[in-house]
């Protein structure tokens, strides 16, 4: 081989290689909060059709013991009908985020196609329309407006930072809105669970003790969890958690930073402890 082509040859690799370098690698981080938020979806699904459960299991108990008119069993069916409608549209917005993340990751290991970009813009487009849920107030556009602003463009493949710039906001709101609706399954089930709990202790524990009758293993039971606090409250205590520290998960991805490991996680006890609260109100 002439020198000359020897030359030209190691002109040619040099050039490519400096093209390679010069191209930034494509976001890990964005990566691992499209991964991440998919897990997480996935766990606000399950803790929305635990509460539910929950509320109709001790709405069904409750009733009973309730003055038995029909104002009473139309309201109460009514109340769980509406609940049941409420959490399928929630959890329709969430199969939303969940392509949204899907779809963002898709991008951020680097398929850039025409149909994934145009995918991308119709989901986060789609997220823009929160559902107007009766009793939850609607996401302030203004308190997420800022999040485009933390995109640091230099941590980011430039075709994921002009992503994440446009939707920033969008999915800063629909997290928010994820957080709100747990604040709201807080508040319904502390409120019903706390006349169904004044009821059974009241059939369960007060009437059997002042009786003056012989008090068992059930007595002893039903008087112990009269005092423990309800796991359902605690659970969806738990995922409220989880949902501010996605929130912070996702302005750490606009800023290039941080790691979604430890809140992965976090999503996999939430599950494991929405198992186990299944398995024991299935074999109480």
């Amino acid at each position: 081989m002439s020198p000359k082509i020897c030359l030209n040859l190691l002109a040619t690799v040099l050039l490519f290689s400096a093209t390679a370098c010069s191209t930034p690698p494509f976001s890990s981080t964005a990566q691992q909060v499209a991964e991440g938020g998919q897990q997480y979806v996935s766990t606000l699904k399950k803790v929305n059709a635990l509460a539910l459960s929950h509320s109709l299991e001790f709405t069904a108990d409750l009733l009973p013991n309730l003055p038995r008119t029909q104002a009473t069993l139309e309201d109460h069916t009514q109340a769980m009908r509406e609940r049941a409608q409420t959490v399928s549209l929630v959890n329709t917005y969430l199969d939303l985020q969940a392509q949204y993340f899907a779809q963002l990751q898709a991008f951020a290991k680097g398929d850039q196609s025409a149909a994934t970009q145009k995918n991308v813009k119709a989901l986060a487009d789609a997220l823009g329309a929160v559902p107007n849920l009766p009793g939850l107030a609607t996401p302030i556009k203004n308190s997420v407006a800022s999040l485009a602003g933390h995109v640091a463009t230099a941590a980011h493949n430039r075709e994921v930072a002009l992503v994440l710039q446009r939707d920033a906001s969008v999915v800063g709101q629909a997290l928010l809105f994820n957080q709100q609706v747990l604040e709201e399954q807080m508040q319904w089930i502390t409120f019903r669970e706390q006349l169904a709990r004044e009821v059974a202790y009241r059939d369960e524990v007060e009437k059997p003790y002042l009786a003056d009758k012989k008090l068992g293993e059930t007595w002893k039971k039903a008087w112990m969890n009269s005092i423990k606090p309800p796991p359902t409250i605690a659970l969806l205590e738990e995922a409220r958690q989880a949902s501010l520290r996605m929130q912070q998960a996702w302005l750490d991805v606009l800023r290039g930073q941080g790691s979604m490991n430890q809140l992965s996680g976090v999503f996999t006890e939430l599950q494991a402890s929405i198992q186990t609260l299944q398995t024991r109100q299935a074999n109480p």
